[in-house]
């Protein structure tokens, strides 16, 4: 049994996996820890640093008006990608008109709850 770290060329190999939805969102700094049994990988947990945009607030006179949302969404869009240089973002919906937006924009939805999971001093 073997515990080492999947180099990208690799990543293919997580097809069978949690993962496979979302490796092609997986960012250059992404860890991909694996246990191998002859080769086989047995187990995988991925350590992804995720930007995650927070706070969506539109003033209510400009709600439902396409120029503060368009403008917002290139902007938020070209700082993740030029500030951040990530391909995704994670974010949350707290409202139906916040799903409808994320549909609207080709986001996916992901599985399961979500946690902050603390990292003990070791």
């Amino acid at each position: 049994m073997t515990t080492r770290i999947l180099p990208p060329e690799e990543w293919w190999r997580l097809a069978d996996t949690e993962a496979a939805d979302v490796v092609q969102g997986f960012s250059d700094a992404a860890r991909v820890v694996v246990v191998e049994v002859d080769g086989v990988i047995v187990g995988c947990h991925v350590l992804q640093p995720i930007l995650h945009a927070e706070c969506l607030w539109v003033h209510p006179a400009h709600r439902g008006k396409a120029g503060v949302a368009r403008r917002l969404w290139a902007g938020v869009q070209a700082e993740a990608r030029e500030h951040f240089g990530v391909r995704a973002f994670a974010t949350a919906a707290v409202s139906d008109a916040v799903e409808r937006l994320l549909d609207h924009v080709g986001a996916t939805k992901l599985p399961g709850s979500h946690y902050m999971v603390p990292v003990g001093d070791r």
